[in-house]
């Protein structure tokens, strides 16, 4: 199934050139939806932090405020398990805003902190526990934000490599030789339209199969060769229909990484034309 869609690229990337207007249409007008999440996304961080803060201080609020029937001990106890919640607003920073946004969260969380280190905590450094729950707080989220980054580029530089490959095909498909592109396992994984025409289509099969009509690798099969040793070759093909190849085969890495043989496939003066 993978190979049929690596064989459709080529019509897929032609079909979205022929289609531009379509494409352009469903990017350039945003959904409903789309667009009450994009109004709604500078509100959410602040909203986090806002809960964050209020429930950090509850038990101070509470008092201030004298409902004695939300008094609950587990807002008077020592205050690191409460801090752990902002650690939801530095990780979405980080995630969406990079490290610059989670280092900003950070310290709004630090300054958020303070009051209660100085004020208001009876239980021992309330100070250092602080400071060192901001420190860690901080490196996870930067962390998350080092990571989207990555993830980003490596997303761009897939889609680069794959339009890239694509256009590669396109010129591969229009030209007079036949071109055909094998795994080191032997399974067809592009051919071009003149290959096509001559063999039929084979993708997703056995070379061998397909092309020799044999059940086993030919004996003096090059693709281990051009593919191991990353070397071109270069040999004479008959077949049994007095079909006459010359091909020049050589290494290519396909997009998934796979080490490949790209075998141009000449057909030598007077065989037979099919």
């Amino acid at each position: 199934m993978e190979s049929r869609k690596r064989k459709g690229s080529v019509a897929i990337h032609r079909a979205r050139q022929d289609e531009p207007s379509k494409s352009t249409a469903e990017h350039e007008t945003p959904s409903v939806q789309s667009k009450i999440r994009a109004s709604f996304r500078p509100f959410i961080l602040p909203l986090l932090l806002l809960f964050c803060t209020l429930f950090y201080y509850y038990g101070e609020l509470v008092n201030w405020a004298a409902w004695n029937a939300l008094r609950n001990e587990f807002f008077y106890g020592v205050h690191d398990v409460h801090r752990l919640l902002f650690l939801v607003p530095i990780i979405y920073a980080g995630y969406n805003a990079r490290v610059k946004g989670a280092v900003i969260v950070t310290l709004v969380s630090f300054v958020i902190f303070l009051p209660r280190a100085f004020f208001i905590s009876p239980f021992p450094d309330p100070l250092l526990r602080m400071v060192l729950f901001t420190v860690t707080a901080g490196l996870i989220g930067s962390l998350i934000g080092v990571i989207r980054d990555q993830a980003d580029r490596v997303r761009k530089l897939h889609i680069v490599v794959e339009d890239e490959r694509n256009k590669l095909l396109n010129i591969i498909d229009s030209m007079a030789d036949g071109i055909l592109v094998t795994g080191p396992d032997f399974e067809i994984r592009f051919m071009n339209s003149v290959m096509v025409k001559d063999f039929g289509d084979g993708i997703g099969l056995p070379c061998y199969k397909h092309l020799h009509k044999l059940d086993v690798p030919c004996e003096q099969c090059m693709i281990p060769k051009v593919i191991n040793n990353k070397e071109i070759g270069k040999w004479a093909c008959g077949l049994g229909d007095s079909r006459a190849y010359e091909i020049v085969a050589a290494p290519y890495i396909d997009i998934d990484g796979v080490v490949c043989q790209l075998s141009i496939f000449r057909k030598v003066a007077g065989s037979k034309n099919v």
